[in-house]
């Protein structure tokens, strides 16, 4: 390679770090604060957690935050926004509202026992409060959520390759941790663009194959109802996040009616009170919420239901369809967060999802419809 290939290479890298540099500036995150907002920010996490070993072998690292940091975004939350909880936000863009630009609201989806054992203190800490979407079936571990068993099962195999029916005509392989990794997100993507007898036997066959069983996991991954009734009483929002985690847009009516209802009767039996908020789940697909599945929703009794799609929460969005900020690992350096606030706060947000529940009234779509076409 010569001296000049080098530097031809290295010279855009170099422009495009001195571009992050001045995009996550404090000067610029300050300017940006004073711009009009298109709404504000519910921002959306999973797990906090700090041990990495732990986490490679149960959860993607894209997903978790380390307390540190978490520590550090309630922080710089406290300083310079009002930290409200969901159902506020919900109340105003019901009547057609945007709310105020300096509220944020924070979120959780799936239950881990990380959100009651490390993100509660923390919260309660600084007087901050946010909502915990449950996945019902998982509480206590009573069933291993499918992507946390996939992942771990895929990662602890004896074997170097995957021969299933399901899964095509060439064996898969694993042979290395790379090739693992690839293939967990292969088979999650499968996984999500199913019906629900049709991933059930796609994770049956992969588990039989990898024959990893479900007691070699090491220790408990969802909280308890004994905890989230204390995460209740402590003033945190508990909301729902179906009963299995199935991609929504590819069930049958029944099926999404089963998830949605059967979740929300779960979490009012265990809290003894009417529970109101809704998460999508499967963000990481092509579609994983439309106005077929939000009218499911909103006739099972939610008064919101928000999504994984990025961008600021305003009055042009349905309480069904409300957008979120992921916080990912690779935003959690400060100076990072706070750019990614501002700048999701300003954010015009395209996506056919929320354009679809919007004009369907409040979630309210037609009856009887496929869903979503990515769907097998």
């Amino acid at each position: 390679m010569t001296a000049r290939s080098i530097g031809m290479r290295v010279l855009p890298r170099a422009c495009r770090d001195a571009a992050r540099g001045v995009r996550d500036s404090s000067m610029v995150v300050r300017l940006l604060s004073a711009v009009p907002a298109r709404g504000c920010a519910i921002l959306r996490y999973h797990s906090i957690n700090d041990d990495r070993g732990w986490v490679g072998d149960y959860l993607r690292a894209s997903i978790v935050v380390t307390p540190a940091s978490f520590e550090e975004h309630v922080r710089y939350l406290r300083r310079h926004f009002e930290i409200v909880p969901i159902g506020r936000i919900i109340e105003l863009l019901a009547n057609g509202q945007t709310p105020d630009h300096r509220w944020v609201a924070l979120t959780f989806d799936d239950g881990y026992e990380d959100n009651y054992r490390v993100a509660l203190p923390i919260l309660r800490k600084h007087g901050a409060t946010a909502a915990f979407y449950i996945t019902t079936a998982c509480v206590s571990d009573e069933t291993i959520l499918w992507g946390v068993r996939l992942r771990h099962a895929i990662r602890n195999t004896e074997r170097t390759s995957l021969a299933c029916p399901s899964l095509g005509h060439h064996p898969v392989d694993l042979s290395t941790e790379e090739s693992r990794d690839r293939a967990t997100h292969w088979i999650t993507g499968l996984v999500k663009s199913r019906r629900k007898t049709e991933a059930d036997e796609l994770l049956d066959e992969v588990f039989d194959e990898c024959g990893v069983p479900v007691g070699r996991i090491s220790h408990r991954i969802m909280m308890s109802w004994d905890e989230i009734r204390e995460m209740r009483d402590a003033g945190m929002t508990i909301g729902a996040h179906t009963v299995n985690h199935y991609n929504l847009t590819c069930l049958d009516d029944s099926d999404v009616t089963a998830e949605v209802k059967v979740s929300k009767e779960a979490i009012e039996a265990a809290l003894g009170e009417r529970v109101d908020h809704f998460a999508y789940p499967n963000g990481r697909t092509d579609k994983h919420c439309d106005a077929r599945v939000a009218g499911i929703v909103a006739k099972a009794g939610f008064k919101s239901a928000v999504t994984s799609i990025n961008g600021p929460a305003g009055s042009r969005f349905s309480p069904y369809g409300v957008p979120r900020v992921g916080v990912a690992t690779r935003r959690t350096g400060i100076a990072r967060f706070a750019a990614d606030l501002q700048y999701t706060r300003l954010k015009k947000v395209v996506s056919s999802s929320i354009a679809e529940i919007g004009a369907s009234g409040h979630g309210a779509g037609r009856a009887g419809r496929r869903g979503s076409t990515e769907c097998r």
